[in-house]
């Protein structure tokens, strides 16, 4: 998703959080990046109890872009990647972690099938869905889905079942974060005389896929060291 904020050019206002942290030593402005003392190109300034640092080193700490528009005299600032968003606003803590961990699992199963139309990950990570549907609908010429990302969760059923919000950077003619609302749900077990089982399936799968919409965008940033724009 392609997010346009236009900010003072100096510098912007920072409260303390997991990424940043400021700190005061002997009357120098100290600042952290998780847990990690930082220098920038200009030193932060508290300016009426209020501490300024550059719009730089912010945007570029978030993994975004910057851009100086002379005629307004504003700068923009272009965040690139997988944005995050709290789409249902529930709190989830209640699901547990082995949950949490076999929804993702499921979910990350379900997407590499999607991706490379392979019938055995999409026949474990899946229930009640037609497989040889699936299989058609991933891109011919190879897997486009440079990374996934669960955004959010919400309940459906009770420690059962969960809509999952997933967002996938892809790209075809050209880049795009596409995102799907996935419902997984507890595998059901097959009873064979004194044996129970799910049959081959994992613990949580997949029982409907939605698309919910597509963001064209400037740029996928799958990590660090890699960015796409377009081309191979």
């Amino acid at each position: 998703m392609k997010k346009m904020i236009v900010i003072s050019v100096m510098a912007t206002l920072l409260t303390v959080s997991t990424v940043f942290g400021v700190a005061y030593a002997s009357g120098v402005i100290k600042i952290q990046v998780n847990g990690k003392q930082v220098s920038t190109d200009v030193a932060p300034r508290k300016i009426n109890n209020r501490v300024m640092v550059p719009i730089s080193f912010v945007s570029k700490a978030l993994g975004a872009y910057v851009a100086w528009d002379d005629k307004t005299q504003t700068v923009s600032v272009k965040s690139i990647g997988i944005p995050h968003e709290n789409v249902w606003n529930e709190n989830m803590n209640k699901m547990g972690v082995f949950n949490v961990a076999a929804v993702n699992n499921a979910v990350q199963v379900f997407m590499a099938g999607m991706d490379t139309g392979s019938e055995d990950l999409l026949n474990k990570s899946t229930t009640d869905m037609d497989v040889e549907l699936l299989k058609q609908l991933h891109f011919s010429m190879g897997p486009i889905m440079l990374s996934t990302k669960i955004m959010d969760m919400k309940t459906i059923k009770n420690a059962e079942e969960y809509k999952v919000r997933v967002a996938i950077q892809t790209w075809s003619d050209k880049p795009t974060i596409d995102y799907w609302d996935l419902t997984v749900g507890v595998s059901p077990t097959i009873k064979d005389g004194n044996t129970v089982s799910k049959g081959g399936k994992m613990e949580f799968t997949v029982k409907k896929r939605e698309e919910v919409k597509s963001v064209p965008i400037d740029a996928l940033r799958v990590f660090p060291g890699y960015t796409y724009t377009n081309g191979l």
